[in-house]
């Protein structure tokens, strides 16, 4: 998470805790008393967690020295990420399973809400990214949203690793009786919570108020726990612990030396807000065991094996009183709950709930593919509403196991409520300057399931476009969208002088094609065309044209990545004015495929070739090769090429080849050193005759406004070298 971002998290907790700041009445624990005449049999050990991000990895440490000193823990309290930790604990899983269950997190993929590229459809994957601030819109008006992410993988990870214990609703059921805390942002209550779904209620407790949605549950609308009680040491009290161990990596105050930015004030204020209720909780402790969190970014999730060290050497330190518990609590075997699911479970029925509308309980069945008599396992559940989180018609989405003989009822919970967004993106390239986009994404304005985007991309090339997309189904294979375009930008005209002219083209389009794993599209389009020329004597040209199209695009990210291939071709067929009795013909594929190889190392290999015939063809039917970066409003007859200014070859036929290699140097940081070679000419031939050479090396970064890229390309034709900067993806 980005500096920036902590700020805004920070602001937003800190106005989210203003109205509870005073700690909440608690009952006091009697003093533990270790002469006291108790069986070692009577005696119940608590073990309390509080919330703080990734430092709450910590707490696996802990949980690795007290079984190693042989402590029996019967109750167990937490918060926020002491929550995640603390319900695994209790459903019997090791330290050791849930250190390996941490270690296998892609925590920006979880805490961001991605969706896998792999379940986005296509015409999502070629918008991935454009925008840098997204805001929501509810009835027809742009707002703030309730928190950056819904939280929908969270509870998946929740639902997965908590799936045996699926049927249990009292979690004194559980091998270690738990307790989870959250807070009611109406109220400023703390929430203590101990039955339900174990997932919902895991997720519940981690709502960290502006980072995650409030999640609505039992009629409460329920934020982080760490707002009101970020030590629930007394809750471990009230479930009956006559001794409480604590696991606390909670911020201490910082100095005065130590303040010198916006995000160190603010968790100094986060701090103070919490610690009348943090000393309260600490004195309740028997055992007060603090991982030291300073040197390590609360948000550094990837250094998970630094604080598991961190925490089993803290807890470490307290190895003689950890003893004397154990001894006093005596050897005690892990009791199995009755009812814990094992692989997989038997459906006797499926439910929806949260929605009236007969369209979204058909999509939410079709897309679970869930039958009665069908046996489903935590993986099955969590890929197929994955798939319905792909669709953006939803907000949260749940489920969770009632038991029914030796089966179950799957009931699974929507939040119907549409993904609509207005963003705003940006993109500077030194060959078209700067740019602004503004879009917005409606689903479901003109029918249920289909999609509606408004584009305004402003700047050296400008573009307005309404374009509409539907399925059949929603999900379904037949695909049909049209676009109203209008879009204004400049070309190098073909001949002897390449004078240069602006354009403006007004264009509809209407396809209609068939798609195959979310990640191809094969269809055909019909296409009318208006274009106008600012050179004196250059005629107005109406088009009317029919294509075939193939898309596909299957790569693992959008910036930098690392596998996958990106390819897009299109034979086109039409006629203009200009020429009635004649016509025109335009083939052009281009294509990238990257290669993964060792020591963070990415082969890419990639081409462009176009094929143009005809007397009718327009000017900007052209093919132009050059430039460093793609044209907004040319990108099908325009490639780049190392070393060449924008569009300095101009050709009815082109042939561009493509290699490279990019070696990640750190993390978000990216060096490639790359080679083109092709040309232009009137007719094919191969080989590419008059062939031009390009090398160029680049190094780029992934930052919060998208790919920086600065670069140093030389062709064969030219004298000298291009440098050349870009910032944020092509719009």
């Amino acid at each position: 998470m980005t500096e920036g971002t902590r700020v805004v998290v920070a602001v937003l907790v800190l106005l989210a805790s203003a109205a509870v700041a005073v700690p909440q009445a608690v009952r006091a624990q009697e003093p533990v008393d270790s002469a006291r005449a108790v069986s070692p049999r009577e005696i119940r050990v608590g073990l309390t967690l509080s919330g703080g991000g990734a430092k709450g990895l910590a707490h696996i440490g802990v949980l690795e020295t007290l079984e190693a000193a042989g402590v029996h823990v019967d109750i167990v309290t937490g918060t926020s990420m002491g929550a995640i930790i603390g319900g695994l604990y209790s459903v019997g899983l090791s330290p050791d399973s849930i250190r390996s269950i941490m270690a296998g997190v892609d925590w920006p993929v979880v805490l961001g809400d991605r969706v896998e590229r792999r379940r986005r459809f296509l015409h999502q994957r070629r918008l991935d990214g454009r925008t840098v601030l997204t805001l929501p819109v509810e009835g027809g008006s742009i707002g703030l949203p309730a928190g950056a992410t819904v939280g929908s993988n969270l509870i998946r990870l929740a639902e997965v690793t908590t799936w045996p214990a699926a049927f249990v609703r009292s979690f004194d059921e559980l091998p270690r009786s738990f307790a989870a805390v959250a807070t009611d942002i109406e109220t400023g209550e703390a929430v203590t919570m101990t039955g339900g779904v174990l997932s919902e209620v895991m997720r519940a407790s981690v709502g960290i108020p502006g980072a995650v949605e409030p999640m609505d549950l039992d009629g409460r609308l329920l934020v982080d726990g760490a707002v009101v009680r970020n030590l629930p040491a007394s809750d471990a009290v009230e479930l009956g612990s006559d001794i409480v161990i604590c696991s606390d990596v909670s911020d201490e105050l910082s100095t005065r030396e130590d303040l010198g930015s916006l995000v160190d004030v603010l968790d100094q204020v986060l701090t103070l807000g919490m610690r009348p209720s943090m000393v309260f909780q600490r004195e309740l402790c028997d055992v007060l065991i603090r991982p030291p969190v300073e040197g390590i970014s609360g948000f550094a999730y990837d250094r998970y094996a630094d604080w598991i060290e961190r925490g089993r050497a803290a807890a470490s330190d307290h190895a003689l009183q950890l003893e004397e518990i154990a001894r006093r609590r005596g050897p005690v075997t892990l009791p199995l709950s009755e009812g814990f699911l094992g692989d997989s479970v038997l459906v006797e029925s499926v439910i929806i709930e949260g929605t009236s509308r007969p369209q979204t309980e058909r999509l939410v069945r079709e897309e679970l593919g869930i039958l009665p008599g069908n046996w489903v396992t935590p993986g099955i559940l969590a890929y197929r509403l994955g798939d319905l989180d792909a669709t953006g018609l939803f907000g949260l989405v749940r489920y969770r196991l009632d038991p029914s003989g030796e089966a179950a009822s799957l009931v699974v919970r929507v939040e119907e409520r549409a993904q609509d967004r207005f963003g705003v993106g940006l993109r500077y390239d030194d060959e078209r300057r700067a740019a602004l986009l503004f879009t917005m994404t409606l689903h479901n304005l003109v029918r249920y399931g289909s999609v509606t985007r408004f584009d305004l991309r402003v700047g050296e090339e400008t573009r307005a476009a309404i374009s509409y997309l539907r399925r059949r189904g929603v999900t379904g294979r037949l695909e049909a969208g049209s676009t109203l375009a209008w879009s204004q930008g400049n070309l190098m005209l073909p001949g002897p002088s390449r004078s240069s002219s602006g354009i403006e083209i007004t264009s509809l389009a209407t396809s209609l094609g068939l798609v195959a794993a979310r990640n191809t599209f094969i269809g055909v389009e019909v296409l009318g065309e208006f274009a106008v020329m600012d050179v004196a004597g250059a005629p107005d040209v109406l088009l009317l044209s029919g294509s075939a199209l193939l898309d596909h695009e299957s790569l693992d990210r959008t910036d930098f990545p690392r596998g996958g291939a990106d390819f897009h071709a299109r034979w086109e067929w039409g006629g203009t004015d200009l020429a009635p009795d004649e016509g025109f013909s335009l083939f052009t594929a281009r294509g990238r495929l990257y290669v993964p190889l060792r020591l963070r190392m990415t082969l890419d290999l990639g081409g462009f070739v176009g094929v143009a015939r005809g007397l009718d063809l327009p000017s900007h039917r052209f093919l132009y090769v050059g430039g460093a970066h793609s044209s907004a409003v040319f990108p099908r007859v325009q490639p780049t090429f190392n070393g060449l200014g924008p569009e300095a070859l101009v050709g009815t036929v082109a042939q561009v080849g493509r290699v490279g290699v990019r070696w990640g140097a750190r993390p978000n940081l990216y060096v490639r050193v790359g080679m083109d070679v092709g040309g232009v000419a009137d007719v094919w031939r191969l080989p590419v005759p008059d062939r031009v050479w390009g090398w160029n090396v680049s190094v780029g970064a992934s930052t919060i406004v998208g790919p920086v890229l600065v670069e140093w390309s030389k062709a064969s034709t030219r004298s000298g070298g291009r440098f050349s900067v870009s910032v944020g993806r092509s719009l």
